[in-house]
């Protein structure tokens, strides 16, 4: 809105008070349009600097527009469900902004909940790609069209003859996120539960070659960045121990059960870390050299580990995690010729992981 707008809000002009004159009792009008006028402004405390530098235009646009602006910290959660929950708790304010990515290291859109009319309405304003030198004024721009628009209908249509009095309906039910987005944008689908299939290379002792496991693994992730994931391996190569007293073949199975935390899950790679613990399984077969008798063994032991890793996505369905993770083994099995100690297990171990997340 124009500086001509302000200045005539007391005279009834097309400016923001003015709308909200229109949609307030006439008995409380300075009230109503306090109201009307409050803009509530998402900005984290978190946020980076390319983020805060075009919340702050958008800021500056608004007042110079005629309305009051309030800066409310949403909290440290900076996935997009976090910001819809956040958006939806101020209902006093007459819209609330937010912002979702950097406009400045990629890609960022502007989610307006625009509550003037009947129906609380969501608009999504995406970052141009074209001039990244000028996205923060070009978003500023755009959010005060929207604003003016919506100022401009309810005006119109408080222009009309009322019709007659009728009973005061239930109070409209608020509008999501995922449910008033604009024809032809996919929402953002809330990814809770996956499954993911790769395979590993386990490396648990200096004596033996690396073992290749496939895995399988069940992922679950909450609102926030804490995420849990029930994995095992197993059915893989079996390593060959060879020492003057005879050979053995080692399968390694195991299970494990972590809690963790993926970071920037809006982001193209999502940094994750992991701790947990679970089983290791161990079974030789062995062959002696006379005048030593080979045979078969197995043993159980308990697994402990910590990991850290990457997750790209592609799509909104799909993708590609790269982990490492360093293992320890409580009491770590041990590969025996006799009173020879051929080898040790998991103390410690390196197991690296390759997998494809599907998320259901």
């Amino acid at each position: 809105m124009n500086g001509g707008g302000r200045d005539r809000r007391h005279a009834g002009g097309l400016a923001c008070a003015a709308v909200v004159v229109l949609g307030a009792s006439a008995a409380f009008p300075t009230v109503a349009r306090a109201e009307a006028a409050h803009v509530v402004l998402l900005q984290p405390a978190t946020a980076s600097p390319g983020a805060r530098r075009c919340l702050t235009l958008i800021r500056e646009e608004l007042v110079g527009g005629g309305f009051e602006v309030e800066l409310v910290d949403p909290g440290p959660s900076r996935d997009p469900f976090s910001l819809a929950d956040s958006m939806q708790s101020q209902r006093r304010a007459v819209a609330t902004i937010g912002l979702v990515g950097d406009p400045e290291v990629g890609r960022a859109e502007i989610w307006i909940l625009d509550r003037t009319g009947d129906k609380a309405e969501v608009r999504r304003l995406p970052a141009p790609s074209e001039d990244p030198g000028r996205v923060g004024e070009v978003l500023a721009v755009r959010t005060m069209e929207v604003l003016r628009a919506s100022a401009l209908k309810l005006l119109v249509e408080g222009s009309r003859p009322s019709p007659a009095p009728t009973p005061a309906p239930a109070p409209p039910r608020q509008a999501s996120i995922e449910g008033r987005c604009p024809p032809g944008t996919p929402a953002p689908s809330r990814r809770v539960i996956a499954l993911e299939m790769g395979v590993s290379l386990l490396q648990s002792s200096a004596e033996l070659q690396p073992a290749v496991v496939p895995l399988a693994s069940l992922r679950i992730a909450s609102a926030g960045p804490l995420l849990a994931r029930l994995t095992i391996a197993g059915l893989g190569t079996r390593p060959r121990l060879e020492t003057a007293r005879g050979t053995a073949t080692v399968d390694q199975e195991l299970g494990l059960v972590e809690l963790g935390a993926a970071f920037r899950r809006d982001r193209l790679l999502s940094p994750v870390v992991t701790f947990g613990g679970g089983a290791l399984h161990v079974r030789t077969d062995a062959q002696g050299v006379g005048p030593y008798v080979g045979r078969r063994d197995a043993r159980w032991a308990a697994l402990f580990g910590i990991g850290a890793g990457l997750v790209g996505g592609f799509g909104r369905q799909l993708a590609v995690a790269l982990e490492a993770h360093l293992m320890l083994a409580a009491p770590y099995p041990v590969v025996r010729f006799a009173d020879l100690e051929a080898a040790q297990l998991a103390r410690p171990a390196l197991w690296i992981t390759l997998s494809l997340v599907s998320w259901l």
